[in-house]
């Protein structure tokens, strides 16, 4: 009865206002019945991206397509079709495909995308348009994309690299030894090729960087052990091997080892300073026991068991169990933990230190991490 007096109360009030101000407090009662409304339907319209309450789902996309992480991006990928969404909305922002057919491989950098089979090759900018095609008898067994070129890895491990206009720039001969890998920088074009060269008495390991179409302008070789992950981060090269990880400074020559023999890289970080996550290679797939290096400073830390996954992100090292994320501080400190309103079976890509897309039950949610 009260709630119905004062209800009464205030229409009768009303009444007796002047004409215009009356309309003018009408209308202004309307608009904020309709503005609490709409932003009722926002908030209901999708859900937000951080662990409690499971992140954005990512319509349309599947767990088994594979996901590569661009600058503002992520791109999901199926053979054919790629699709590109905002890494920190969800949204889709634009697809593409060569022409409809399956069988593509893709790579992928911060700037550009590649899509590739047999001897065709499309490189696409990342607003989705083409920059540039080619096509080559020759078969390609892979291909990497930088800031504004293109390397292409031909059946005979020569290397092609290509400008943007899809005109040659320099082509490295394959007579130099077996090529493990290699790739453009992801803040320049310049280039790094990693090789084996078994032949000999002692097999050699050797890490080349070009400046395509001008200079090698380092290199670096070792036959004490194998060089299997190398790391561009600003001036500084880091080249991961079976027994140490080797620092390499471009602009002043510095160099220094970090002993690793009986760890392999997890996962990496590249903030201010570049981060390594190292486990024990005797623990498999389910590691506990953590190596954090940073510089010359390692820490060492522990995981809880169970994890099916670990990530390495800004200030923590992620463990993924079930429905849980566990958080080790990375600078060290108390373990934290979070749960999630489903239990995570993929953890399908990195984007950042912050974003991650995780798969549920065929389900793709972007989520951001404590």
């Amino acid at each position: 009865m009260n709630k119905e007096r004062t209800s009464t109360v205030k229409f009768k009030m009303l009444l007796h206002l002047p004409h215009v101000l009356r309309y003018v407090v009408i209308a202004l009662m309307v608009l904020a019945v309709a503005g609490g409304a709409v932003l009722g339907l926002r908030g209901c319209s999708r859900r937000g991206n951080t662990v409690a309450d499971g992140g954005v789902e990512i319509r349309g996309a599947a767990t088994e397509a594979k996901y590569y992480a661009m600058k503002d991006a992520f791109i999901a990928f199926d053979g054919s079709y790629a699709r590109a969404y905002d890494k920190k909305k969800g949204d889709l922002l634009w697809e593409c495909t060569p022409d409809g057919s399956q069988g593509f491989k893709c790579a992928v950098s911060s700037d550009m995308m590649a899509l590739f089979k047999e001897g065709m090759l499309y490189v696409y900018d990342k607003t989705g348009r083409v920059s540039f095609s080619t096509s080559s008898e020759e078969g390609i067994v892979d291909v990497k994309v930088g800031v504004s070129r293109a390397a292409i890895r031909y059946k005979d491990d020569s290397i092609q690299i290509i400008d943007s206009t899809g005109k040659q720039v320099e082509r490295i001969a394959g007579d130099q030894g077996q090529v493990l890998d290699f790739g453009l920088y992801s803040s320049s074009d310049l280039m790094w090729v990693l090789m084996l060269d078994a032949e000999g008495i002692e097999p050699k390991c050797t890490l080349n960087i070009y400046q395509p179409g001008k200079l090698l302008i380092a290199g670096y070789s070792t036959t004490e052990q194998l060089y299997y992950q190398p790391i561009m981060h600003g001036s500084t090269v880091c080249i991961v091997g079976t027994q140490t990880v080797d620092m390499r400074n471009t602009d002043d020559m510095s160099e220094s080892s970090v002993l690793v023999y009986g760890w392999t890289l997890g996962d990496w970080y590249a903030g201010e300073e570049l981060t390594l996550l190292m486990t024990l290679t005797e623990q498999g797939d389910e590691p506990t026991a953590l190596r954090i290096i940073r510089g010359q400073k390692m820490t060492d830390a522990r995981m809880h068991a169970g994890c099916t996954d670990l990530m390495l992100g800004e200030n923590y090292v992620y463990g993924f169990a079930g429905s849980t994320i566990i958080g080790v501080p990375v600078a060290g400190g108390q373990t934290q933990s979070w749960s999630l309103p489903y239990a995570v079976s993929d953890v399908l890509c990195k984007l950042d230190g912050r974003y991650v897309l995780l798969g549920s039950e065929g389900k793709v949610y972007l989520v951001e991490l404590p």
